[in-house]
């Protein structure tokens, strides 16, 4: 987790209240604000999506752009207008917008949805750059959306064996839309995730080869990516994948590696399967030592769980309650959903992190 803000209990109690409620008291229909592509050329038109993921109406939509041109050293040397690109009234499905050409280079883009529905008005605001992004030894952001303090912050790093970058490039658009943002607990807290795409690459380690080749060869720029509470190696190659520390990796199309992944890296999830590595957070695990530990676990999450729900994980003496296909089981191509002992976990990583 990042160090310790300089904030007064009266403010971190604030902003704790202040997620909750942004969160959870969003009225249908959910939806989701994405761009395509993620990490555009200068000459590259993009679009603008806004996908309704539950039913309901929406009274009126717009969308909003600003383009501000940054220089190697990081700094906004011009800040464009805000510029209204379209309106929609009472439309029907989901909204689409397509840019009629590029933004040009060394530039970054901040666009914004504000949207009416019969019960609430609701805003999404997403930045992302241009590619080649100029500030050197530095990952590029390609959605971003809260302060890195406050936030998750998740780059993607290609691997050396990747040999066509685009489909790394759609890959991380995919990573965002098809795993972060579809599995339903961490579509709730989509506000807290910012996305990078790092130029450097590194080099994937498989988990049985560590002995004879070493841990994941992180790239040059490492160092500046310490910022990042997640580092995801993104390679072609068929692994055994793993995570150290905040450095994980996952074949670029695998969503449910991803998130199985994630689950180590960003919430400190232990593996749910026997032969895998398991330890008991001291607030809100989801391994337990004893069959008696979960079995008392089992009462804390109300309908969702009870004692009888405590397994052993193989011949592992370790215990969980999350069910057969938790995303802390499985990995692979597709991913599945976190069980509610894993849901606590992340609800309060997010929240610990926003004010940590």
């Amino acid at each position: 987790m990042k160090s310790k803000k300089n904030l007064q209990s009266f403010s971190i109690l604030a902003g704790i209240v202040m997620t909750v409620f942004l969160s959870s008291c969003e009225k249908d229909p959910v939806t989701l604000a994405l761009h395509e592509p993620i990490h555009p050329t200068s000459s590259q038109q993009v679009t603008y999506n806004l996908t309704k993921v539950t039913s309901g109406s929406i009274d009126s939509a717009k969308l909003y752009e600003q383009v501000s041109t940054i220089n190697s050293s990081g700094t906004i040397t011009s800040t464009g207008s805000d510029v209204l690109l379209q309106t929609w009234t009472s439309p029907s499905g989901d909204l689409s917008h397509t840019k009629s050409s590029g933004h040009g280079s060394n530039k970054l883009v901040t666009y914004r949805w504000e949207i009416t529905t019969p019960d609430q008005s609701k805003t999404f605001e997403v930045t992302y750059a241009t590619r080649p992004y100029p500030v050197t030894n530095m990952p590029a952001p390609v959605y971003c959306q809260g302060d890195p303090d406050d936030v998750f912050d998740v780059v993607f790093i290609p691997d050396t064996d990747i040999t066509t970058m685009s489909n790394f490039y759609d890959n991380c658009h995919g990573a965002i839309e098809e795993a972060f943002f579809d599995e339903p607990h961490t579509r709730f807290w989509r506000r807290q995730y910012n996305f990078y795409i790092n130029k450097q690459k590194g080099t994937a380690t498989d988990y049985d080869d560590i002995a004879t080749d070493g841990t994941h060869q992180v790239p040059s720029n490492n160092a500046n990516l310490a910022f990042a509470e997640g580092r995801v190696l993104m390679h072609e190659n068929n692994l055994r994948d793993y995570a150290s520390g905040g450095l994980f990796s996952t074949e670029m199309q695998n969503r449910g590696t991803i998130m199985h992944e994630s689950g180590h890296a960003l919430y400190d999830l232990a593996d749910e399967y026997g032969g895998g590595v398991h330890w008991e957070e001291t607030n809100y695990p989801n391994n337990w030592p004893t069959l008696a530990d979960a079995q008392a676990a089992g009462n804390n999450y109300g309908s969702c769980k009870s004692p009888s729900d405590a397994t052993e994980m193989g011949s592992s003496g370790w215990y969980h309650l999350c069910v057969s296909n938790c995303q802390m089981v499985t990995s692979g191509l597709t991913h599945t959903e976190y069980d509610c002992p894993c849901k606590s976990r992340i609800t309060y990583t997010v929240l610990d992190n926003a004010i940590n």
